[in-house]
């Protein structure tokens, strides 16, 4: 009966040794992998990009526009538009007050 609990412990310890070898060889590409990109110097660093989510597009064109009012139930996705052509121009014109260059697009997903 000992024998048999001992040879189950240690059958379960091999396990768990061959798992924690797997995760660091695992463990171990990734860093190297990180390693090459960091000291490549043909690859360019990442980007960063700031998003900007409009939630209530309809609410702004109402509040900002009579014509809004009118037609934001019947072409929403017209309105939509218009807020974000003008939430555009308004935003960059304000990066560009304070001298800060700017891409800015409007994506569709």
């Amino acid at each position: 009966m000992m024998t048999l609990l001992t040879t189950l412990v240690l059958l379960i310890m091999v396990g768990l040794s061959g798992w924690t070898l797997y995760c660091l060889r695992q463990q171990r590409r990734r860093v190297e992998h990180a390693l090459a990109r960091v000291a490549d110097p043909e690859l360019p660093p990442p980007e960063m990009l700031m998003t900007v989510r409009v939630l209530n597009p309809i609410e702004v064109a109402r509040r900002e526009s009579a014509g809004a009012r009118l037609v934001g139930d019947y072409m929403p996705e017209t309105v939509r538009r218009i807020v974000f052509r003008q939430l555009t121009s308004e935003l960059d014109e304000a990066l560009s007050e304070r001298g800060i260059e700017s891409e800015i697009s409007v994506e569709y997903r």
